[in-house]
């Protein structure tokens, strides 16, 4: 096995996905015989920032709650961190909901459990601060699991921006210092879209940031199922969702005894719905992710004890029952299948047309110092070929436009660019909002990030580069 294949003494199985935050791969323990999830984090050059990053990680490995998905172990290197964490079968909620509508008994089921994770991190005086669909893990045996504290911050401290725009509270749109209320906003959200089918905030098909300092919308008054929704809930949700942070419940206790009370008022179940209506969104386990179960001695020091036959060899006892002509072909074909692994991995250039980007700079509001569109416009430039070294970009701006005048005929003849990026950056007193969207002719795919004005230069590089990441993840 190559070192490529190890985070320190775990062994890497696959890729699971590139996220926003960073790579999560699928990996085991031989140590403790066990699957684990190993996410990895670019650490900040600045190396006091660096040691901050690394001390946020340690103390959320510090959890400990069958609610909160369990970090095992923190690895770090040069460049990059790595969070080792439980492994959990199931989905997340993000598929779940894509995937089906829940009952009004699970949709409590999976409010409480989230609840109760924030309990526990409040009292270590973290806030979550990503608290979307997509990091609560739905468990086989139908419970709930909160995950990627990574981001997470100390209470009381002023948000850098880090969270995603489905959960952010005003007060983070704000830049004003973060507590409990602010993850309370975000389960606000969260019951929200599962009882509703959609973000409270959602404009166009994206969360509009201009819309959180309003009033949030009013509930339904059924479920998908036709299911009457009770009055309490609805007036749980609308306190959670209030603008003002001293108008939400000021804890996660009062939280939980009411989300407890309304379930109380359930008809009782021997089963747990949560489980059976969440079973077709479960990932398909498959033995590729099971290491084989072979003896340690036979894997390490196990040698052949066979005489030799007239006309065989080997090499470190290895081979020990083939010809020399075979060895040879075996060495041809390897050589031929390494040669057509090579030119299948090496990148390919792949045309993306860059139409003029909608900038809209509302009335007073202007662009931090150094940060011109010219600069964005290059940043999105150098981020994507970071993350798609064999884009070839085609577009109107400078940042875009082919540097070689090439007017060939073979060239004039090509057919239109595959697929475009298009840019969009609206931009008020305090923030703005670049959304980027690749579009083919089948599908499109959007992503957006909230770059704050007083956050510095190279937040807004990661943030760019965070976005395009995703952007890129895999076709869709």
């Amino acid at each position: 096995m190559s070192i490529e294949d190890r985070i320190g003494p775990y062994r890497i199985l696959r890729l699971i996905r590139r996220g926003g935050q960073g790579s999560i791969f699928l990996g085991f323990d031989d140590r403790l015989d066990r699957r684990i999830v190993a996410k990895l984090y670019t650490l900040p050059a600045d190396p006091a920032r660096s040691k901050q990053v690394l001390q946020e990680a340690q103390l959320v490995a510090g959890l400990d709650s069958p609610r909160v998905v369990k970090i095992y172990d923190v690895i770090v290197g040069d460049t990059h961190l790595a969070m080792i964490m439980e492994y959990v079968p199931g989905c997340d909620l993000e598929q779940l909901l894509g995937c089906c509508d829940l009952s009004l008994a699970s949709i409590l089921v999976v409010a409480g459990d989230v609840a109760a994770a924030i309990a526990l991190a409040r009292q270590q005086r973290i806030v979550h601060g990503d608290l979307k669909p997509g990091n609560v893990l739905v468990t086989t045996d139908g419970r709930v699991k909160l995950t990627d504290f990574g981001i997470a911050q100390a209470q009381g401290s002023p948000d850098s921006g880090r969270g995603s725009l489905s959960c952010l509270s005003p007060e983070q749109l704000q830049g004003r210092p973060l507590d409990v209320r602010s993850d309370l906003f975000a389960l606000g959200c969260l019951l929200f879209r599962m009882l509703a089918g959609h973000h409270p905030f959602l404009r166009n098909g994206v969360v509009d940031p201009a819309a959180l300092l309003r009033e949030a919308p009013a509930l339904p008054a059924t479920l998908a199922d036709g299911t009457p929704l009770p009055a309490a809930l609805s007036d749980l949700v609308c306190e959670l969702l209030a603008v003002d942070p001293e108008r939400r419940p000021q804890n996660t206790h009062e939280v939980r005894q009411r989300l407890h009370e309304i379930a109380s008022g359930l008809p009782r179940t021997l089963y747990r719905p949560l489980a059976e209506e969440a079973r077709p969104a479960f990932r398909e386990e498959t033995a590729d992710e099971l290491p084989l179960q072979i003896p340690g001695s036979l894997r390490h020091q196990g040698r052949s004890r066979m005489p030799l036959r007239p006309g065989q060899w080997s090499l470190f006892g290895f081979g020990r029952h083939w010809r020399r002509r075979q060895w040879l072909a075996a060495a041809a074909v390897s050589a031929g299948m390494l040669a057509a692994l090579l030119v299948w991995l090496w990148p390919t250039s792949y045309r993306v047309h860059v139409p003029q980007p909608q900038i809209v700079i509302e009335a007073g509001a202007t662009l931090p110092e150094g940060r011109d569109t010219a600069w964005l416009l290059g940043q999105v430039r150098d981020q994507a070929l970071q993350v798609e070294p064999g884009l070839v970009f085609s577009g109107e701006l400078p940042p875009f436009r082919s540097r070689i005048l090439d007017r060939s005929l073979a060239t004039l003849r090509q057919p239109p660019a595959p697929e475009q990026l298009r840019i969009v950056l609206h931009c008020q007193q305090a923030w703005c909002v670049l959304g980027l969207e690749r579009e083919r002719a089948t599908w499109r795919r959007y992503r957006q990030a909230l770059l704050l004005a007083s956050a510095p230069a190279t937040h807004w590089q990661q943030l760019i580069g965070l976005t395009l990441a995703e952007l890129f993840a895999a076709d869709g």
